[in-house]
């Protein structure tokens, strides 16, 4: 019986009932309130009287119900799945098929006319807002009535859940084809929020931003690790730089885990504003490679500290992280947490020594059972001795630090039998004075194979010519490297988390 996150919420609550657990806006939740909303919301469950296969899915905004819900799932044992609400219709449809959700928790921000056929589909809904049960048709209540009137004596009596289902499935972004569900338990992200923890040490006088999307892995694992420190979780339902800095003043913030693209036009709003940022000790950079002018941009403006880190879903997700310790190591996402063990690889297989590049193997607790429904992609993603391929290319180096050295496998740009690494290319131009944030891309050539197309947008007020940029990565590149095409664009596209979207940018 997994009941970890549960338990060390009672710890808290018997340590501090009245410590605020989360600010979501002008709400606040002490542990106390917490622990009795969860509760509450696993004994609703009860009532349902839910299948050994039921499934509830999340379909919400960064919101205190999508965490009350998790970890009501938690505790009762039934198999949560959120869901990215930036996906296409149709793969929230495939989604919910796939996984067979029955029970969902919707904001009432998805209720819309055309959604509606969609969610009559759940045998129960859960409606958290203004929106009238009615208009869902039979089964469906009232986020607070839900809560209300949830027996919390009935809340530990487990659900009886078939075998080999996981106790939570979190579906990859599907940019290239269907999403995979990943197939994780409470365990695993306990055990690396803990270890994670022993790196980067939150306390419980922390306030951390968490304007990264929950149902994501990166804005999941922070979550967690607040709430096993004890501290207090400032949620944002707006993934934009305003909103950041106002709350960072707002709510004396100490810590801000943000992606690399969100980070670029923070930045540029605080050096125009007039912002209050002087409560936060550390920012937290994942979710893709930090270009090192840009650390140090983000150091100088925000007088902090920025601790990069790199993980997947798969893995829990976290697999490295640099220390509050240390501080900022450019370049590298830092030493490896405990209990999570890597291997660099070339094509073969064949480990390589200290300083030299090949594709990254994870092996530990914390990678995943495997893909959902998806046997073949299990096996093909897991060696037969339990190591996760990554697909990213990096090295180790003599002080055992891992660095993504060359950025995605599937990314490499191959032009005349030369290998091009989209991250040399995306790092030097990082360092540009007029450039916001930069992409680099393969595309089809004839003659060559592929050519190096760079798309980029501008700071504010910036203006530059291609022949500039072509003259300036000569000067900082090998002749191999230099870009063929560059396009500006007025913000290139991203995904859910701000991650940017390379194969939109191919087909542009």
């Amino acid at each position: 019986m997994a009941l970890e996150f549960y338990n060390l919420l009672k710890n808290h609550l018997i340590k501090d009932p009245h410590h605020p657990a989360i600010i979501d806006g002008e709400t606040v939740i002490t542990y106390e309130n917490f622990l009795e909303q969860i509760e509450c919301f696993a004994g609703g469950l009860t009532d349902l009287k839910l299948n050994s296969k039921s499934k509830l899915g999340l379909l919400c905004l960064n919101q205190k119900e999508y965490l009350v819900a998790l970890m009501g799932a938690f505790l009762k044992g039934i198999t949560v799945i959120p869901y990215n609400f930036l996906l296409k219709p149709e793969d929230l449809v495939y989604i919910t098929q796939d996984a067979g959700i029955d029970t969902i928790v919707v904001d009432s921000t998805f209720i819309k006319p055309e959604t509606i056929p969609f969610l009559k589909t759940f045998r129960n809904k859960i409606i958290v807002g203004h929106t009238d049960p009615i208009e869902l048709g039979k089964n469906s209540f009232k986020y607070e009535n839900f809560i209300k009137n949830g027996s919390r004596t009935n809340s530990k009596s487990r659900h009886d859940r078939a075998n080999s289902i996981p106790d939570i499935i979190l579906y990859t972004s599907g940019t290239t084809a269907k999403p995979k569900g990943v197939m994780l338990n409470e365990s695993q992200f306990f055990a690396n929020s803990r270890d994670s923890l022993t790196h980067i040490p939150i306390t419980s006088d922390d306030r951390v931003i968490v304007a990264l999307p929950l149902f994501h892995s990166f804005g999941n694992i922070m979550a967690l690790m607040v709430f096993m420190s004890g501290g207090t979780l400032i949620l944002l339902k707006q993934f934009a730089p305003k909103s950041i800095l106002q709350s960072i003043a707002e709510h004396k913030a100490t810590i801000l885990p943000l992606v690399p693209t969100i980070y670029s036009f923070l930045v540029d709003l605080y050096a125009r504003g007039n912002y209050d940022a002087s409560s936060l000790k550390y920012c937290i950079s994942g979710g893709a490679a930090l270009p090192s002018a840009l650390l140090k941009k983000v150091e100088e403006t925000l007088k902090v500290s920025v601790i990069e880190g790199y993980g997947l879903t798969e893995t829990s997700p976290v697999i490295a992280v640099n220390t509050f310790k240390d501080g900022s190591i450019p370049g590298s996402v830092g030493p490896i947490v405990p209990n999570v063990e890597i291997k660099i690889v070339d094509e073969v297989g064949k480990e390589k020594l200290p300083e030299e590049i090949g594709e990254i193997l994870v092996r530990g607790k914390t990678v995943m059972q495997g893909y959902w429904n998806l046997s073949k992609e299990t096996a093909e993603a897991i060696t037969p001795d339990g190591y996760l391929k990554t697909g990213d290319l990096g090295h180790i180096d003599k002080e055992n630090r891992l660095f993504i050295s060359a950025g995605r496998k599937k990314d490499l740009i191959i032009r005349a039998g030369e290998n091009v690494s989209p991250l040399a290319i995306e790092n030097v131009l990082m360092n540009h004075s007029a450039i916001a944030e930069v992409a680099a891309v393969g595309v089809p050539d004839e003659r060559a194979g592929e050519r190096v197309k760079v798309c980029f947008s501008l700071r504010h007020g910036e203006t530059v010519t291609e022949n500039e940029l072509k003259s300036y990565c000569r000067k900082k590149l090998p002749t191999f490297m230099i870009p063929d095409y560059f396009q500006l664009m007025e913000e290139l596209p991203k995904n859910a988390t701000g991650k940017i979207l390379k194969t939109q940018l191919k087909k542009s």
